[in-house]
């Protein structure tokens, strides 16, 4: 492990390249959020949040509530965040937004357990960037279920582990496919080390309220279950969860390699190949439905 760490610290070392204004300044973070959900949300439908009642799960600031609630016209779009903190921020970008007199916006603090949510109140749900980062998939499946009214659907843009990225460590470690190859306490203790190296630039997550970079949480951790911030969920317990959960598959758009025509082409060509093909998957769009006879 000794061997394998001390690989992938160098390796990230070298690749490592002054980071992007929006990840060290929360404002540029903010502009190009929005930028970003605008085109996540082109993969979608306007039709399933035009005059709907809309949940944002996972919402963070609000950027998406807030998007569709000024742009396509919702009846009311309710935002639900684990983090007060970030639901402070959505109700202070609210108080200062300029939205459509009778579209209605709400930003509520989750649990771990159930929504704050009555049974059967949604059409549509939302989990953009967030599935990948829920610990126990399937109950809240089961109470995206419970919220939505028959016939409702989940609209979800989902990052799964496999993927080049999929443990979220790019900023530390800039290496694609770094669980894979090097092993997750290996992957741990290489971050634990940029983290603490002089050169690295801090992002605004590692900045505390005062500005001062925030202790290296990463000597905590062996493993993503540890951290409990990824669930390592690939396509095949994604399918099986859903179904437990009595949602219904609609839709699953899967997106390999961005960029030029050819490296698209060559990424859905790795892609299609049989059990190393996730591997290549990026990203996917889903659509869940909760059947209109329930």
């Amino acid at each position: 492990m000794e061997i394998r760490s001390a690989l992938c610290f160098w390796i990230s070392r070298r690749l490592l390249s002054s980071p992007a204004q929006r990840n060290v300044d929360y404002k540029s973070y903010q502009d190009w959020r929005s930028a970003s959900l605008s085109n996540s949300w082109s993969a979608f439908d306007d039709s399933d949040v035009l005059d709907k009642e809309v949940l944002d799960f996972g919402c963070g600031d609000g950027a998406l509530s807030m998007l569709l609630a000024s742009t396509k016209h919702p009846r009311r779009v309710i935002g639900v965040d684990l983090d007060p903190r970030a639901i402070e921020r959505a109700l202070t970008a609210r108080t200062g937004a300029r939205l459509p007199a009778d579209v209605q916006v709400e930003f509520r603090v989750g649990s771990d357990t159930a929504l704050p949510i009555a049974d059967k109140s949604i059409d549509t749900l939302l989990a953009f960037d967030c599935l990948e980062h829920v610990m126990s998939p399937l109950p809240i499946f089961k109470d995206w279920y419970r919220v939505l009214r028959p016939g409702g659907k989940c609209l979800i843009e989902w990052f799964p582990f496999k993927g080049p990225w999929g443990p979220h460590m790019e900023s530390l470690i800039p290496i694609p496919w770094a669980h894979v190859v090097f092993g997750q306490e290996a992957l741990f203790r290489a971050a634990e080390r940029i983290y603490d190296d002089p050169k690295f630039v801090p992002r605004h997550w590692d900045l505390d309220e005062s500005g001062k970079k925030k202790p290296n949480k990463w000597r905590a951790w062996s493993s993503f279950k540890e951290q409990g911030y990824i669930n390592e969920l690939d396509l095949a317990g994604l399918r099986r969860l859903v179904q437990l959960s009595g949602l219904q598959i609609v839709r699953i758009d899967k997106r390999s390699f961005g960029g030029s025509a050819l490296r698209r082409f060559v990424g859905r060509l790795l892609m299609s190949m049989p059990i190393l093909g996730e591997h290549f998957l990026s990203f996917a769009i889903i659509e869940l439905r909760r059947p209109a006879n329930d």
